[in-house]
């Protein structure tokens, strides 16, 4: 039996140090200390939530795809 070596990670958000566990090392998921963080630095790169919201409180038209006038019946 081998002893598993753990290491050290500080989040790209808050910079708080954590441990990540061995699934998420294996899967290179040791960036954010938790989804709280990573959702919100996606958020803050990103804008979907806030532009979410907008559309649903009507201070934003709502945008389509143009998918419904092409189809392939005759």
């Amino acid at each position: 039996m081998t002893c598993e070596v753990h290491e050290t990670y500080k989040c790209a958000r808050c910079g708080a140090p954590f441990v990540a566990l061995v699934a998420d090392r294996k899967r290179d998921w040791t960036r954010f200390c938790s989804k709280a963080c990573k959702a919100r630095r996606q958020e803050q790169r990103t804008g979907q939530y806030s532009a979410h919201l907008r559309r649903q409180d009507g201070d934003e038209e709502p945008t389509f795809a143009t998918a419904h006038l092409f189809s392939n019946e005759e």
